[in-house]
């Protein structure tokens, strides 16, 4: 602890407040040089809590160490520094606004207003790492964990914001130092820190992370031509987010890397979806859909979309039985109970037994059916109480009490449902059935069931996050593996290992492939607003709108991230919606020729220049939007065969181009190269007719009107030369 103490003394002596005042942009930040503010605050006081990770962008402006690799839309390149755009036009006006939003976390440190620290326009990890290293150690008002993801498993609030999470965890502080108290907070959570990866100071300081997405960014897409690696590249940015240290451990493993993500989007914390020119908002947000009920009638009933049902799931927040156990559901039974209709005058006896530790029935009135042991008895029951049963067999008020007396056993499991499209509780059954006649003056139940509840979420949680199908409207039923998901169920009750603990974050990701080809005014209508950073719930500017069907009032969480993907080759940025422009980060994506050159040659093939050089034409003849990606070339790696090669440009490389060229063969020839060649048969494109052809089938004086046919030339396919003459002449 002393040593730490000196660390801090060390850090406010060097960078004093009159120090940063007087700050030079060659002060803050330099690659080559391990004595600027941005170095302390990485690597000097790392003992002191950590912000390692992400990229360099994270401290507003940067001194490049070499070229930029690429151009992207929220930063801006000089001749030596970057900057993030908002922050200035010129690096001058950038660093001038980092510098003064770093002194602004410092004079609100020093007075205790974390809630404007809050709204300041630095990097989280940045500015709250300032914050508590300028903060009176003596009456400390940030804690030395600068990640919100940590913060919230420490609170146990999955939507917390940072000034909240450290108000929370500070009132339990006691005595103790605060460098020890985060430490064991820290330890507490079995966690890790991201950074024991060696990373060098050339890769740190690089304009790029290794992906390419800027931490933090709630709204990006991923933009370029076909077979870029777009959609391939979603999962590794949805783990980046909701389980960044499994992704971290595990990264050049692709076959975990999916097997996780699959996990995930099975279990809702990442949800998929595909736009296309029919789909619209009810598909997305809400709608109504038509239902025939137990009576054969036709209802309507208000059915939430993908988005809708990922924002609901990542503002639920829930409670836990802390004292828990591993819980193994084999052999148990259950049930889905109702407990009082959400929006009718019974709405009451959940938070009733919510607070009680139990459940009630209301079927079975005043009635007690202690001494039945069987259906037949509890009908004898009612009809002893004076209550009419005709249909001895199908009557509910005999099946519900029946279930609930002795059918329902001690350690059995019940979810509670809301409405017939949500849950929210879970409960185990801890003790034999009770009837209470001193609860039916208050609430009309009177039969009882002790329980545990081992989560109860608020809101209420959507029906796929545990179940396969809509629940029906029956107070009290058995439910089996046709309805329930027997395998999410377990999840919730098997106790992580120490591994799984650190690498779940409360964050949730919604992947929107193709998603310039939907109509975005129409999908999305008046939520597109509230998907901004600062229109979300608990941003500076929240706001919320009232759902044209259900008439609920709705927001959007903050940690809800959106990863769109775009192909260029269906619409060009410049087409895009101006509305989806503005709201989101866009990451362009293009073809990679360094994994290409990993391929072997493949009979005197040069994979990478052979892709290359099509696509330099493609760009001399249309665009950059339409070249052709890598990933078209990628199943070369495993198998470097002329024959597989062949397939790929047959099936796919040329039905692309011809596409793109609207069947203008002359040009898909001159994309390959065919023109160049002396030699007709390295062609892939060719005549379809020769002279004499055309002279046996149409007569000598038949001239060919407009462009002469064109078909393929099977034997190129087949010939290492002819690909080969794609780039060589």
């Amino acid at each position: 602890m002393n040593d730490l103490k000196a660390v801090w003394d060390e850090f406010l002596s060097r960078w004093s407040k009159e120090k940063v005042e007087q700050l030079t942009l060659e002060e803050y930040i330099d690659v080559n040089n391990k004595d600027t503010l941005a170095y302390w605050l990485e690597h000097k006081t790392k003992s002191l809590g950590s912000i390692r990770g992400g990229d360099s962008s994270k401290f507003g402006i940067y001194r490049r160490n070499r070229p930029p690799r690429g151009e992207r839309s929220h930063i801006k390149h000089g001749e030596v520094y970057s900057w993030v755009t908002r922050f200035g036009d010129t690096e001058e006006k950038a660093f001038a606004q980092v510098k003064n939003s770093i002194l602004q976390v410092i004079n609100c440190i020093e007075i205790g207003d974390i809630k404007t620290i809050q709204t300041i326009e630095l990097a989280d990890t940045l500015k709250w790492k300032i914050a508590f290293l300028y903060q009176d150690a003596n009456n400390p008002k940030v804690i030395n964990i600068f990640k919100r993801d940590m913060l919230r498993d420490a609170c146990l609030d999955p939507t917390g914001d940072f000034s909240d999470l450290y108000k929370d965890l500070l009132k339990k502080r006691g005595d103790k130092h605060i460098l020890q108290y985060g430490y064991e907070i820290w330890n507490s959570l079995e966690k890790e820190e991201l950074d024991n990866f060696d990373i060098s100071a050339e890769h740190y300081y690089e304009n790029l992370s290794e992906e390419g997405i800027v931490p933090n960014t709630l709204n990006t897409i991923l933009y370029g031509p076909p077979g870029t690696g777009k959609t391939y590249t979603t999962i590794n940015k949805a783990l980046q987010i909701v389980a960044p240290d499994f992704y971290l451990k595990n990264k050049d493993d692709r076959e975990k890397l999916k097997c996780r993500f699959d996990e995930l989007l099975n279990n809702n914390r990442i949800g998929f979806v595909t736009f296309h020119q029919s789909f619209s908002y009810e598909d997305f947000v809400e709608g109504l859909k038509a239902s025939t009920t137990e009576g054969k009638q036709i209802s309507y009933d208000v059915e939430d979309g993908i988005f809708k049902s990922m924002c609901n799931s990542a503002s639920v927040k829930a409670t836990v039985n802390t004292e828990q156990q591993a819980l193994d559901i084999s052999n148990r039974k259950i049930w889905k109970m109702s407990l009082g209709d959400t929006s009718g005058e019974d709405a009451f006896i959940y938070q009733q037994c919510i607070e009680n530790n139990y459940v009630l029935l209301g079927y079975g009135y005043d009635i007690d059916f202690s001494n039945t042991s069987n259906r037949k008895e509890v009908i004898e029951t009612y009809r002893t109480n004076e209550v009419i049963i005709d249909k001895e067999s199908s009557d509910y008020r005999v099946t519900s009490v029946d279930n609930f007396k002795n059918e329902m056993s001690i350690g059995d499991l019940v979810v509670i449902s809301d409405g017939n499209r949500k849950f929210r509780a879970i409960a185990e059954i801890t003790s034999d059935y009770i009837f209470d006649e001193t609860l039916v003056s208050d609430s009309g139940y009177s039969q009882v069931r002790k329980v545990t509840w081992h989560r109860v979420y608020e809101p209420s949680l959507p029906v796929d996050e545990l179940f396969k199908k809509n629940l029906s409207q029956m107070t009290l039923y058995r439910l089996y593996g046709a309805t329930i998901d027997l395998d999410k169920l377990q999840g919730i009750f098997s106790l992580p290992s120490i591994e799984d603990k650190t690498e779940i974050s409360n964050d949730r990701v919604l992947i929107i492939d193709e998603i310039n080809r939907g109509n975005i005014s129409n999908i999305f209508g008046e939520l597109i607003t509230l998907i901004e950073p600062s229109k979300r719930s608990g941003g500076t500017e929240s706001l919320s709108v009232k759902l044209p069907y259900s008439k609920e009032t709705f927001s959007v969480p903050s940690n809800l991230h959106i990863i769109g993907t775009m192909n260029t080759a269906d619409k060009s940025l410049a087409q895009l919606d101006i509305a989806l422009r503005r709201r989101f980060e866009f990451v362009e994506m293009m073809t990679n020729y360094e994994l290409l050159k990993d391929i072997p040659n493949i009979e005197g093939i040069n994979v990478a220049k052979l892709v290359k050089t099509m696509n330099q034409r493609i760009e001399l003849l249309y665009d950059r939007e339409h070249t052709i990606g890598h990933s078209f070339f990628l199943p070369l790696l495993g198998n470097p065969s002329l024959q597989l090669l062949a397939e790929i440009f047959e099936l796919q490389i040329l039905p692309l181009l011809e596409e793109y060229f609207f069947e203008d063969w002359e040009r898909v020839g001159q994309v390959l190269g065919d023109h160049l060649k002396d030699n007709h048969e390295l062609r892939f494109v060719i005549e379809q007719f020769g002279n004499s052809e055309i002279a046996e089938l149409m007569g000598d004086d038949w001239e060919v009107p407009g462009i002469q046919s064109y078909c393929r030339n099977q034997k190129a396919f087949k010939n290492p030369q002819a690909y080969i003459g794609v780039y060589t002449r």
